[in-house]
């Protein structure tokens, strides 16, 4: 939670800094119709408004401390500029409510600019009460509130949810009618802005429904990452490893066969590594079935290769790198399966077709094959297929053959690239 609060702070408060500065902006212009007397006393209110921006520019980046670490004696400041890890009172903070108190000063109060027309006066004091109002946003969803590691005190908990009504409670005793100067401004301006910090309330309870909704999200990502992890292991490594040992205790193994195997294996372990150091989204193109369909033969064996064919307009068929991805877990799972139950042919065929766009996986077998227990028991690595392939808009079936035997087929729904950019196949029935 605390992670997740931190990048979208880190967003949220670049974005409250510039609208800000061009709040701040907007009352420096207003300063063209004060009288000249009195601008050397608003340029020195102004002024502490513009130097709490600053600051709060320089806790956005690193970089930008590093400016502020330059100015000797400031090293203290560096590191409080970028603590965030506490909710509590901040040097930009402090800096920018003084200068949003004194902003607005400027505008109503005990001591205003004289000789401000009515519209100009309350186009600033609306500025200025936003500019503190964007500045208290700041500290009301600060990241710190939810640090579970070093959290905020009771006080402070219970302060927060003072702070929209304390904040509404002072900017309406500011507003109140000190002096004909304060009059001019329309009661129904003053209303709008005493009001107004009350809106943090409903923002608030937003910001934490977004969060709690992201949060959710990135667990149930991981959660989905780690079975991926887990099915490519079984997919790619574990069934290699299988064939490897079943071929290692054939009473007269092929040495040479052994060496091709276990070399095999270690490529599908680098190819796996990469996998997970890199990321699926790093591989820009995806691939034939033809290629696909040989790293299957690679890790099948001698004895097993030979029972295995791959139809000629199938091997044809590209797939995207998404497709390209599902299809490398699909295809080696469903061989082996049809291979462990006694087939002594296997037909495979691949096709991608209909609207909107599928990718067809088919295993066309002549031994016991695939049953309806192998797809329920929470044990087959067919049901764990199964429900990762329903997650994709597809499934995993299986037929009889006329001629006997059995026919696995698997299907998801495509990636976009196919469903735009290739042309349509017919969907291919087993022989």
């Amino acid at each position: 939670m605390f992670n997740t609060a931190l990048n979208a702070d880190s967003r949220l408060w670049r974005a409250g800094c510039w609208s800000s500065a061009a709040l701040l902006a907007g009352m420096w212009i207003t300063l063209a119709w004060a009288p000249a007397a009195e601008l050397p006393r608003a340029f020195a209110q102004l002024l502490v408004a513009t130097a709490g921006l600053l600051l709060a520019f320089a806790s956005i980046t690193p970089g930008s401390r590093e400016l502020v670490a330059k100015v000797p004696g400031t090293g203290a400041l560096v590191n409080h500029l970028g603590s965030f890890r506490r909710a509590a009172v901040d040097a930009p903070g402090l800096a920018e409510g003084l200068g949003a108190f004194l902003a607005g000063s400027l505008y109503v109060g005990w001591f205003p600019l004289t000789g401000l027309p009515v519209a100009v006066r309350s186009l600033g004091l609306a500025m200025a009460v936003c500019y503190g109002w964007e500045t208290l946003l700041k500290a009301v969803i600060h990241p710190g509130w939810y640090n579970l590691d070093t959290p905020p005190s009771r006080a402070m908990r219970v302060f927060r949810y003072t702070i929209p009504a304390i904040f509404a409670g002072f900017v309406a005793f500011v507003l109140l009618p000190w002096n004909s100067a304060d009059a001019q401004v329309p009661l129904s301006v003053r209303i709008l802005l005493s009001a107004s910090p009350l809106v943090y309330y409903p923002l608030w309870g937003a910001f934490d429904i977004m969060l709690e909704a992201s949060v959710t999200s990135l667990r149930n990502s991981r959660n989905l990452w780690r079975w991926d992890v887990w099915s490519d292991a079984h997919g790619s490594v574990k069934n290699t490893l299988v064939f490897l040992n079943q071929y290692v205790e054939e009473p007269e193994p092929d040495l040479e066969e052994i060496r091709s195997l276990t070399r095999n294996a270690l490529v599908v372990m680098d190819e796996f590594k990469g996998q997970l150091v890199g990321g699926r989204a790093q591989d820009p193109v995806g691939g034939s079935v033809s290629e696909l369909w040989g790293s299957v033969l690679r890790a099948l064996g001698s004895p097993r290769r030979v029972r295995c064919v791959l139809d000629a307009e199938s091997a044809r068929v590209r797939l995207s790198a998404t497709d390209y991805q599902v299809a490398r877990r699909v295809l080696p799972d469903l061989v082996s399966n049809a291979l462990k139950a006694g087939a002594s042919a296997v037909d495979a065929r691949c096709s991608v077709g209909g609207q909107p766009a599928e990718v067809r996986v088919e295993i066309a077998d002549d031994g016991a094959g695939m049953t309806a227990d192998d797809i329920s028991d929470p044990r087959s690595s067919l049901r764990m297929l199964r429900a990762w392939l329903r997650e994709r808009k597809g499934d995993i079936g299986h037929s009889a053959n006329a001629a006997g035997g059995t026919t696995a087929i698997a299907y998801w729904r495509a990636d976009r690239a196919h469903a735009h950019g290739l042309a349509d196949l017919e969907f291919l029935s087993p022989g």
